[in-house]
């Protein structure tokens, strides 16, 4: 079994997410001392008439926004999280179109890229534990049906959508 397998990630289920946007707040206070969901590391989208989808990076095993930085700002660590180096990166944005997650973004102040890193303040701090760190394999074992990465599928298009962000 490969590393990447064992690689844990922060998801969310959205029949259980109330939208409270507790995670956002959290990561952009933890990280830049403001309530901002803008300037969150995550994104919850709401899909009326009642389903909100905490999202996060996923550290995709062939990470295409890796590839397509320029700078060479984005690597991973040695346990296998996805990083942006900021002295490196010129805000290009290639990473943000790269990303079929949309969970890289283009910070609104610094004009950087910025994504979730698996920091774990968002999971803590979940009222509703929604949200929890988990691999691939776990996923499976949690999700046996399929009915959580199902809904994901369904609205894939309005979730990972980039325009207006």
């Amino acid at each position: 079994m490969n590393a990447m397998t064992e690689l844990k990630f922060v998801f969310g289920d959205p029949r259980v997410c109330s939208g409270c946007m507790t995670c956002s707040n959290t990561c952009s206070m933890h990280y830049y001392k403001v309530v901002s969901p803008e300037r969150a590391r995550n994104r919850v989208v709401r899909i009326e008439p009642a389903l909100d989808f905490p999202l996060f990076c996923r550290n995709c095993e062939d990470a295409p926004c890796m590839a397509a930085c320029p700078e060479q700002a984005i690597s991973r660590t040695s346990k296998g999280v996805v990083i942006v180096n900021n002295k490196k990166c010129t805000g290009h944005g290639d990473c943000v179109k790269a990303c079929p997650y949309y969970a890289i973004r283009i910070h609104p102040d610094t004009g950087k890229a910025f994504k979730c890193i698996q920091c774990g303040q968002c999971v803590e701090r979940c009222p509703a534990d929604a949200i929890w760190m988990t691999t691939e394999k776990e996923l499976a074992k949690t999700d046996k049906d399929g009915t959580i990465m199902a809904l994901y599928d369904e609205h894939k298009d309005e979730l990972y959508a980039k325009e207006g962000w």
